[in-house]
């Protein structure tokens, strides 16, 4: 029953990124960029492809599939509209939501998120990934509370009491938004800052490690 409701839930995900993509008319670039990446794996197995395009943790926690995680990224987006779809590097010159073509691993994902211009970058992560960025600050949001307590010192923003009932995505939102105007104004620093963790990988434009 599990995994028949995990299949469907995914599925279900994929189809409302799908129609979001159609509305907003960016599916065709959305699409190219998908083939584009492909090619750059000519001669290697489909599988193989597939690992490249997803973390250690990923794949670790049974995320292989790259329409589930696509799918996953785009429901973090919540219900915006998608104003652009952006390759890598590309620089963002519209307001609003965007989907960017990135690799599954974590540094790679976030030098092009700053390198399109993000002044702030909220990263979920359930296993404790401690990653940060020498440009924009990386605040950290902890899926579940177990891992916040554990990692306290790379962990911002605990976001396990959706889950155990303490709190709502509505005041868990505000929270965060909270937490993110204090530290671009500076007023507050990130983990990752105060412990001067600086990385920085570009992607190479093929399978990634």
């Amino acid at each position: 029953m599990k995994t028949s409701t995990s299949v469907e839930t995914s599925a279900t995900m994929e189809a409302a990124a799908e129609a979001r993509l159609a509305a907003s008319g960016k599916a065709s670039r959305h699409s190219s960029m998908i083939e584009a990446a492909e090619r750059t794996g000519v001669g290697a197995p489909e599988s193989m492809l597939r690992r490249a395009e997803t973390s250690p943790a990923g794949r670790a926690t049974m995320e292989s599939a790259s329409a589930m995680k696509s799918a996953g990224a785009a429901r973090k987006g919540g219900n915006s509209p998608v104003a652009a779809v952006l390759d890598y590097p590309e620089y963002a010159t519209e307001t609003g939501l965007h989907l960017q073509c990135t690799p599954g691993n974590d540094v790679e994902c976030v030098t092009a998120q700053v390198g399109a211009g993000a002044n702030v970058v909220l990263f979920t992560t359930g296993l404790g990934t401690p990653t940060g960025n020498p440009i924009a600050p990386v605040v950290k949001l902890s899926t579940n509370s177990t891992l916040a307590r554990r990692m306290q010192d790379i962990i911002d923003i605990d976001t396990g009491g959706i889950i155990s009932g303490e709190s709502s995505i509505e005041q868990m939102g505000e929270e965060i938004l909270g937490y993110v105007i204090q530290v671009a104004n500076g007023e507050i620093r990130t983990k990752a800052e105060c412990k001067g963790q600086e990385d920085f990988i570009p992607w190479k434009r093929g399978i990634s490690l």
